[in-house]
């Protein structure tokens, strides 16, 4: 069932995503046993326009409902009525963004003129975890079940793992899967960690370190939209490090193009940690 959620409830959700990769911070764990990947499918979430004159000023609420509860996510969400300005706290990757679903794209019900920059936000801060997610799932783990005893070798020489999942038996798979939150003309490396061979697709499934000063990412700004596209500033915030390096901040766009099935979805990030 796809979701519609009106303009008052995307305003007071949040405009500040405190990322799905801080890795030594208590809110969120990136450890293998930790992170884990949904199977089950979930419809694209529509994103729609309420009448704008029937909100009221939101009074100040702290709340976490008990069906977010759960091992494998936590989120706090907190208001205030002077700005609006929410916090999102994961203990692990998410693909939903509040009451957003991301995980398959954005639909928009209204033309983008009408949508407020509040609600673009909500949208892109939704769109944006789930791509971070997205990309650490498939370049430096694996979103699939792998037989850790076949192995085949890449191109490069190292050793990848025999993906066992059912109905992922090549790299064209492995890229339906990947391009489900990226945007069809989003280039991809997929093809430097999946090797597709005699029917059947391997995973390095390698592990690398994460940047253990990232902090989080926010949202900034709206730069531009039009009807195919629409560029956004993220800012993404680094602790300082153990040689007195003081705490900085890193601007970047982020982009999100509609493509041929009328999905908004996301065709320029790069992975903040």
């Amino acid at each position: 069932m796809k979701k519609f959620l009106t303009a008052s409830i995307i305003m007071a959700m949040a405009c500040t995503f405190s990322a799905c990769g801080d890795k030594t911070s208590e809110n969120v764990s990136f450890s293998e046993s930790s992170v884990t990947s949904s199977e089950n499918s979930v419809e694209t979430s529509r994103i729609t326009q309420s009448d704008t004159s029937q909100n009221t000023e939101p009074a100040i609420t702290e709340q976490t409902t008990e069906s977010e509860m759960n091992t494998e996510s936590v989120q706090t969400i907190t208001s205030t009525s002077a700005s609006v300005v929410s916090e999102v706290s994961i203990t692990t990757s998410s693909e939903n963004y509040g009451d957003i679903d991301a995980s398959e794209g954005i639909v928009f019900d209204n033309p983008i003129a009408e949508q407020s920059d509040e609600e673009l936000i909500a949208a892109a801060l939704a769109l944006f975890q789930s791509a971070c997610k997205t990309e650490w799932d498939y370049t430096v783990g694996s979103p699939y079940e792998l037989d850790m005893n076949q192995t085949v070798q890449n191109q490069f020489g190292w050793d990848c793992y025999l993906v066992i999942s059912e109905g992922v038996n090549s790299l064209a798979d492995v890229r339906a899967d990947y391009h489900k939150i990226f945007s069809e003309n989003y280039t991809d490396t997929l093809d430097e960690v999946f090797t597709e061979t005699n029917g059947h697709v391997y995973c390095l499934n390698g592990s690398r370190g994460a940047d253990i000063f990232y902090k989080k990412s926010v949202i900034t700004s709206v730069n531009s939209r039009s009807e195919s596209e629409i560029s956004f500033t993220v800012t993404n915030y680094f602790s300082g490090d153990d040689f007195g390096n003081e705490a900085y901040t890193m601007d970047e766009d982020f982009v999100i193009s509609i493509d041929s099935d009328g999905v908004w979805r996301v065709s320029r990030f790069r992975l903040p940690y």
